[in-house]
């Protein structure tokens, strides 16, 4: 056992295990720890996580990529088709807040229905 720790016929830049010191109030035990290799799961878990960014990386690419050239195509279409953009846009602009009004409107309406049955006692007489 004594042995197992001297450094004699060893290579001295060969990696050691790391000492732990463990101190209770008196003097210090010393416990040396094994080195230690990374588990098979581990592995795997690194492996997925690198083909997994990878295939992410090269997905947003191809999308910034993709989107950059469809701004430089169709720029020029939607610039000499905004005489019927813009009036088409205030249009549905205004049909969408119509909309949305009129549903507001019955919304309170119905809360203030429910809202009365409630104070009148919850039968409505």
């Amino acid at each position: 056992m004594a042995d197992r720790y001297k450094l004699t016929g060893q290579d001295p830049l060969a990696k050691q295990p790391k000492t732990i010191i463990i101190s209770h109030g008196g003097s210090p035990i010393r416990k040396k720890r094994p080195a230690r290799s990374p588990e098979s799961t581990q592995l795997t878990g690194l492996m997925a996580l690198l083909i997994s960014t990878g295939i992410l990386l090269v997905l947003s690419g191809a999308t910034v990529t993709s989107a950059v050239i469809s701004f430089i195509f169709f720029t020029p279409i939607i610039i000499i088709t905004s005489p019927y953009w813009v009036p088409a846009g205030i249009l549905l602009f205004f049909f969408v807040a119509m909309v949305l009004s009129v549903c507001g409107v019955g919304l309170a309406a119905a809360a203030v229905l429910v809202v009365q049955l409630l104070i009148k006692g919850g039968d409505g007489r």
